[in-house]
């Protein structure tokens, strides 16, 4: 017998062998996943709130950063001359099963052209947990906890 190839039995088991190892790591990906979409959520918070910091610096204007938990989004806007707020660019949402609360007075943070920005946090949690971004007022530096 010098045939090659593969056997319909060694092929069966090739298959029932995979299919057993996906079994066992799907409840994995499932946890990945949630702790991945809160560990992105918390970055986007903080990206937002640097862009906002750094754009109020660099074009002299004040930013603010619109949180809406009862929608589960938020946005950037600035002030232009006239004093009226501008919303700049998409309004961002939270992903699937995060939800956030803030300690900022009417859930918005302003940043200021001379760095400094409002005292407050705001606290991201899903099912596996929670993470905090602290602003500290004085010096606008955004920490997370």
């Amino acid at each position: 017998m010098n045939q090659r190839g593969v056997t319909l039995v060694e092929l069966i088991v090739v298959m029932v062998i995979l299919a057993f190892g996906a079994l066992l790591t799907t409840p994995n990906i499932s946890t990945w996943l949630t702790n991945y979409r809160l560990r992105s959520a918390t970055r986007d918070v903080v990206s937002i709130m640097r862009v906002a910091q750094l754009k109020a610096i660099s074009n002299h204007t004040h930013y603010q950063v619109i949180f809406e938990p009862a929608h589960d989004r938020y946005f950037l806007q600035y002030q232009d001359t006239g004093g009226n707020w501008v919303t700049e660019g998409v309004t961002q949402t939270m992903p699937t099963g995060v939800k956030y609360q803030t300690t900022f007075a009417g859930n918005l943070i302003t940043f200021f052209p001379n760095s400094r920005a409002a005292d407050g946090r705001i606290t991201l949690n899903n099912s596996k947990g929670s993470t905090t971004v602290r602003v500290s007022g004085l010096t606008g530096k955004i920490k997370i906890e």
